[in-house]
């Protein structure tokens, strides 16, 4: 009876699942993506239903609010984390020569 081995990979190498280059990482992506989202969901969910138990109508309130100099600067900083965080596992930066801005426009 032979014994089977496990191909083993150097360590520090990741595994590649599927054939074509770079769809691992673009599966990765998204699943980075998704669990971002989910607990974005989760969080303004709970938020929401806090808020209604405290008799604050906080769809209104949202439409109704201005953002500050302030505001625009954490929302900047936020978005930049996120896209870094999804696109970290293509090897890319976010902080590149290019700007998200750019591609997004005013």
């Amino acid at each position: 009876m032979s014994t089977r081995r496990i191909p083993r990979k150097r360590r520090g190498q990741r595994h590649q699942f599927f054939e074509a280059d770079g769809v691992d990482e673009l599966l990765s992506c998204v699943l980075r993506l998704t669990s971002e989202m989910s607990a974005l969901s989760e969080r303004l969910y709970l938020a929401e239903r806090v808020l209604e138990g405290k008799g604050i109508d906080m769809a209104g309130e949202i439409e109704r609010y201005r953002l500050s100099e302030a505001d625009e600067a954490a929302l900047s900083h936020e978005r930049q984390r996120l896209i870094e965080t999804v696109l970290a596992q293509l090897g890319a930066s976010g902080t590149g020569t290019e700007s998200i801005e750019d591609d997004l426009g005013p």
